[in-house]
């Protein structure tokens, strides 16, 4: 769910930074006081004291870190590897809110040493100006497992993200990475299993099939424990961009996946259609369903003022009776397992999905598009070529997604080997906060590559290990695997042939800022963020279908099709250039 809102203020920048310029040249005003820090040694032994560095960093979706300095096992263990602490320069936040920052960092220019975004309006602003640092001559000195695990991405970067400049700038993240995360309930519908066992409903196939389990649900359970009014779910409409909840799941079952300028991405046959104004699509079923959840009294009326937090603090409260994503509704059955409940959990459901895209992973085999650049007047580069080099690295990754030896995982007979949740204690949902990890992955992992080939295990063996969770389930969980024949829910998935939507050569398609493909697309998505929730919350069938036609027509009238007719020609430049590649 990336969502950004650079163009707006970027000629602003553009001149602050040009001032910048004239009075500073190159130099990184936020590492005053440090310039002759040396970089760290990368001697083995544990008895080897090696330097510390601290490098300051941006990265747009660190929102929910607590501090700027973080004080955890996994932090600790880097710094003891490799010798090199993390600054956060921003903290908190939302990543509009966060290039915003970055933002001003630019026009001042006091940019950090190392920066990650995914706004391809501010990642060009930097490039074309000279703010950032070629990585070549970086990598072949400092970085060998980059050369070694993902030259891939390397070399894809290089031609997609270089604005014709003969050299690379940019390093994705998570490279190789194909999503796993067994308990997550990802892209696909959860609900309670214990009231849809109740309802007598059986196997939901529809969404007419799921209105009617709201209905039954909300008979059951009309309020949670502290007598609060309970909902089918809720959607996070104050939020920018929040209305790409709408069709989230809808849009997966149907083989789709919302892209960059207002598309979908087919993923069966890899092409660019319509996602708004195509009157009979999957964005309009859901559209249509949320207008009929709300006449029927099934969708939370705050959704309309709601943000993302006030939606998970409801579904920890268990004010919902189904999830959008495990994560969308607050991961409330990690409540329901630290209350020792017998009875309630949620499961997933596959509704009406195709057999043959049920459930696509996402997969980002040549990286994401948050970027990785170093800034060009810091002193640190080698230090963070070092932490760079550390994120691609087998042992980097697998200390970032596992947390350290002993907290989630043990070594058994030379395989690591997941700890088994105390069912006694109960669960902790911020354990893996505290232990780093959560933190780090996967916002700073660049080889995301999912098995360690030199070892020959998944690299993912800690927390996101399905084997912790088994004697740990929710009642309605352990009966959904054994009435399958599965080892955990999701594994659902796995039985059936899927798809996996990459959107990498969609990434780097950004109009400037200020051209006239930009200023249309922020104009319509300001459009998208005041005029969706009011589709939805027509009063009758016919103020419903009046609202869509004047919903499609003001979009047309926008230039929405203009702005679609800009990426897919992007998106086919991009596959010649990929096939040259190949």
């Amino acid at each position: 769910m990336k969502k950004f809102s650079f163009i707006a203020v970027s000629l602003a920048i553009l001149m602050l930074f040009m001032a910048a310029c004239s009075n500073g040249g190159s130099s990184n005003n936020g590492n005053k006081g440090q310039r002759n820090t040396p970089s760290a040694t990368a001697e083995s032994g544990d008895e080897v004291k090696q330097e510390k560095v601290t490098i300051k960093v941006f990265h747009a979706n660190t929102g929910t870190l607590p501090a700027n300095m973080l004080d955890n096992p996994v932090m600790a263990e880097i710094e003891k590897r490799i010798g090199v602490k993390l600054e956060f320069v921003n903290t908190g936040g939302n990543q509009d809110e966060a290039n915003q920052r970055l933002s001003t960092l630019i026009a001042t220019n006091d940019l950090p040493d190392l920066i990650i975004t995914g706004d391809m309006n501010i990642n060009k602003l930097m490039l074309k100006n000279g703010m950032i640092a070629p990585l070549d001559e970086l990598i072949a000195q400092h970085g060998p497992d980059l050369t070694a695990n993902v030259k891939e991405g390397l070399d894809y970067s290089k031609l997609m993200y270089s604005e014709g400049q003969d050299g690379l700038y940019f390093i994705p993240g998570l490279i190789g990475d194909e999503s796993f995360y067994p308990m997550g309930y990802d892209l696909v519908f959860q609900l309670r299993g214990d009231l849809l066992e109740q309802s007598g409903l059986g196997e939901l196939k529809s969404l007419e099939d799921l209105l009617a389990f709201g209905k039954k649900a909300q008979e059951l359970e009309p309020t949670n424990a502290e007598g609060q009014k309970t909902y089918l779910t809720g959607i996070p409409f104050a939020d920018a961009g929040g209305w790409d909840y709408v069709d989230w799941n809808t849009s997966h079952n149907d083989g789709f996946a919302g892209v960059g300028g207002f598309n979908y991405l087919d993923i069966e046959k890899n092409e660019l259609v319509p996602r708004f104004t195509d009157a009979n699509n999957s964005f309009w079923k859901a559209m249509s369903f949320w207008n009929k959840a709300y006449h029927q009294g099934l969708l939370d009326p705050e959704s309309a003022t709601m943000k993302a937090q006030q939606v998970q603090d409801k579904g920890k409260a268990l004010r919902y009776h189904l999830g959008l994503a495990n994560w969308q509704i607050g991961w409330p059955n990690d409540v329901i397992r630290g209350n020792k409940d017998e009875v309630k959990g949620f499961i997933p459901t596959l509704l009406d999905a195709k057999a043959n895209n049920t459930f696509f992973r996402f997969s980002s085999p040549v990286g994401n598009n948050m970027l990785w650049s170093i800034a060009k007047g810091s002193d640190k580069k080698e230090a963070v070529m070092k932490f760079m080099n550390f994120a691609s690295s087998w042992d980097g990754v697998e200390l970032m997604w596992n947390g350290p030896e002993g907290e989630l995982w043990n070594m058994d007979g030379g395989v690591p080997v997941p700890l088994p949740v105390d069912p006694n204690v109960p669960a902790d949902p911020d354990a893996t906060k505290k232990i780093g990890n959560a933190y780090m992955a996967p916002n700073f992992v660049i080889n995301g590559k999912p098995a360690n080939p030199d070892k020959g295990w998944k690299v993912k063996y800690g927390d996101n290990a399905p084997e912790r969770y088994i004697d740990n389930m929710t009642a309605p969980e352990k009966k959904y695997i054994e009435t399958n024949s599965l080892d955990y829910p999701t594994q659902i998935f796995e039985t059936r042939d899927n798809y996996s939507v990459n959107t990498s050569l969609i990434d780097p398609v950004k109009p400037d800022p200020n051209s006239d493909v930009a200023l249309q697309e922020q104009k319509i998505k300001t459009y998208l963020d005041m005029n969706i929730a009011r589709v939805i919350f027509s009063k009758d069938d016919a103020a419903y279908e009046a609202a869509k036609q004047k919903f499609i027509d003001e979009l047309n009238g926008m230039g929405i099709e203009q702005v679609m007719n800009f990426y897919k020609e992007g998106f086919d430049a991009n596959k010649q250039k990929l096939s040259e590649l190949q």
